[in-house]
């Protein structure tokens, strides 16, 4: 896959020197009224705690939320009160801004402790040890969150002088000396150990990498006064993302689904637009990075339901202010068409988040010309992920089905698995993630249910589930006429005896249908799962999703049960249910048959 700085010729570039460069937005150019109604919620109410036993409780308890969410609280306010204060300047905002700024500041860190990746030293539940980034600290990394909280400061340093500088000038003083500290000194010095995300060892790399860049060029562009440290911080940004994009899909797919698309692909765009803004290179129309922007427009199932896989939500998708700068600069009509669909009501907001480049961008864009109807296609293959995306206008189904592998970024034990909906209703779905804990990315990451093949829409053979792994593959036989066609036998480990499983998913003229061909190298069963959001009502070989308004055929020869799969909060809000219905539909003993699901209106 490209390395496209290095093939634009980009390094080396002589950027705009600091004492020049102008940022593309100023303090009078910010009008934001939804900021300064959301500022008004936040009047007469105290700055969150993070004290040490809250650093601490991910170490005892796994659990992340309990102080990422104050965390990220403190950050959306900053962003919200300094929105409202430069909309509406009347100084009502300034002091629960300091507030908040100070708090931000006595952080010990900025690096969450899911992400506390001690250097030496230090037993793995200890406080983090980050003083002052000499080498004697454990704790000398950039992390996600921490570069988002130097990007956001830059920005407050940037755009706030006339605000805060009356109070004290201590302030931005501050904001500027810890920028330096904990996101340029690391940026400049260290390499290796928890910096993963840099590539400097040959690591494949995520969404870290293009996400932390865009964040850490922000405060360079910002922040950073010498140019040759600008010039170096250019090439050094450029370098990381070739590595990045070196082992991206040459189709512009993202492993890590759509939930990550916003962080992956679309920081990458990101450090495009500041690149270009530094006055370093433009390569925000490059065909790759078009392939990049392109793939979440062709995930959009309906409405706002994505194909989440991954750790996704199928709410995940694309912000339409965004979209509609991508589709203008990478000349993509469907991205520019989706962003004119949104309409006025989506435009013109802030946002606060993890990219406040991004947020004050969106700020000023405008809604798009509709180009008008664009033609459609009646299926969507993204070979290097093998992976499916077609539409049935006769029944207003639409149909996500993969092959893939289960190595994959945020994986699921979810090759050949298949998502099914009616409009914006689901038919078969995906559960996608429970709340991120310290289980989710440890050893235990395939003991939770989301993770595993028997909670997506495939079958245990001879009571084998699938199993972590790049060895548990599918192979691509064919994707045409709306069908792909899967060999998943080596999704199976050995033990499940599968001498060939050919999975056929699609569209015929009479709807969806789902034909698996399963032969045992001696004899075995097949228990298929179903993952439905509505409890099914059976009758003889068929069962009915009345909110989907489908029936649902099976094979007479397969045994139907269902039970319910009880949701935590954050599933519970995305499915709006309480529990998801697991149907069951259980074979005997075989050793060669043909099994087929329909779905008809």
């Amino acid at each position: 896959m490209p390395k496209i700085f290095e093939e634009c010729g980009a390094f080396g570039c002589t950027p705009i020197p600091a004492s020049e460069f102008k940022p593309f937005i100023n303090p009078a150019m910010i009008h934001a009224p939804d900021a300064v109604a959301a500022a008004m919620d936040l009047l007469g109410k105290p700055v969150p705690a993070l004290p040490a036993s809250l650093y601490r409780e991910y170490y005892r308890t796994g659990n992340r939320s309990h102080y990422e969410g104050p965390y990220f609280a403190r950050r959306n306010a900053i962003q919200t009160l300094l929105m409202a204060e430069l909309t509406e300047r009347r100084g009502r905002f300034t002091d629960l801004l300091v507030d908040y700024l100070w708090a931000v500041c006595e952080e010990s860190t900025w690096v969450i402790p899911a992400h506390n990746s001690p250097s030496h030293g230090n037993p793995i539940n200890c406080l983090p040890d980050a003083f002052d980034l000499s080498p004697e600290d454990d704790m000398r990394h950039i992390d996600l969150f921490s570069a988002a909280t130097g990007a956001m400061m830059a920005w407050v340093w940037t755009l706030g002088g006339e605000i805060l500088d009356p109070v004290t000038p201590v302030i931005r003083r501050r904001i500027l000396d810890l920028i330096r500290a904990r996101i340029l000194h690391p940026y400049y010095t260290v390499t290796g150990g928890a910096n993963w995300w840099m590539g400097d060892r040959g690591e494949v790399l995520n969404n870290w990498t293009p996400w932390i860049v865009s964040n850490v060029l922000t405060a360079v562009m910002l922040c950073e006064g010498d140019d040759e440290r600008r010039a170096w911080a250019i090439d050094r940004s450029m370098t990381l993302l070739d590595r990045f994009t070196r082992t991206y899909p040459e189709d512009g797919g993202c492993d890590e689904g759509p939930g990550y698309w916003g962080v992956a692909g679309a920081s990458y765009f990101d450090c495009a637009e500041i690149l270009r803004d530094m006055g370093a290179c433009d390569v925000t129309g490059h065909p790759f990075v078009a392939k990049m922007c392109g793939y979440i427009a062709d995930f959009r199932l309906a409405g706002r339901v994505w194909a989440n896989f991954a750790d996704a939500s199928h709410y995940a998708g694309a912000d339409p202010m965004l979209a509609a700068r991508m589709g203008r600069e990478t000349g993509l009509a469907k991205l520019t068409a989706y962003a004119a669909q949104k309409g006025p009501g989506a435009f013109h907001r802030f946002q606060p988040g993890s990219t406040m480049y991004r947020a004050l961008r969106n700020l000023l864009e405008e809604v798009p010309a509709d180009p008008g109807e664009v033609p459609g296609e009646d299926g969507v293959f993204y070979p290097s992920l093998g992976v499916m995306i077609a539409k049935d206008p006769g029944t207003d189904m639409a149909l996500a089905a993969k092959g893939g592998h289960n190595a994959e970024s945020h994986n699921h034990n979810d090759v050949g698995s298949f998502m099914l909906f009616r409009g914006k209703t689901p038919i078969f779905l995906d559960p996608g993630v429970e709340t991120y804990s310290k289980d989710t990315f440890s050893s235990k990451r395939y003991t939770l249910w989301t993770m595993r093949s028997l909670y997506h829409n495939l079958p245990a053979l001879s009571g084998v589930e699938q199993k972590p792994g790049g060895e548990y593959r599918a192979e691509i036989l064919s994707c045409r006429d709306r069908v792909l066609e899967t060999e998943l036998k080596d999704a199976y480990p050995a033990e499940a005896g599968v001498a060939s499983f050919r999975r056929r998913a699609g569209f015929d003229g009479g709807g969806f249908f789902c034909e698996d061909r399963i032969v045992f190298r001696e004899s075995g069963r097949a228990d298929f799962t179903l993952m439905c959001r509505e409890m099914p009502l059976f009758e003889d070989s068929l069962f009915r999703l009345e909110e989907a308004g489908v029936t649902v055929q099976f094979d007479p020869s397969l045994t139907p049960a269902f039970d319910a799969v009880p949701l935590e909060d954050k599933l519970q809000r995305e499915w709006n249910t309480d529990a998801l219905a697991r149907v069951r539909l259980c074979s005997g003993e075989f050793r060669e048959k043909t099994f087929t699901v329909r779905v008809r209106v």
